[in-house]
């Protein structure tokens, strides 16, 4: 049941909360503050940068974990 298929559902997941959920704190605050939409612009590329390096980083392990090891030192 360990399928490769729930550790890209988790990237994409974590990648999406990022950037959602970022810029709605930045909307909260430029409706707390009336500042339309500078707090949003802010949040979102803010969350741009968190998610796409949060999937980087996930994905780079993913990838590294479902490797199959290579023919240990054997030559060709």
């Amino acid at each position: 049941m360990n399928s490769p298929a729930f550790g890209l559902l988790g990237i994409g997941t974590f990648l999406a909360t990022s950037i959602v959920g970022m810029t709605v704190v930045g909307h909260l605050l430029d409706g707390r503050f009336d500042t339309e939409p500078v707090w949003t612009l802010v949040f979102l590329m803010l969350g741009l940068l968190a998610g796409f390096y949060g999937a980087y980083v996930q994905l780079r392990d993913f990838i590294r974990s479902n490797q199959t090891p290579r023919g240990g030192g054997e030559g060709r």
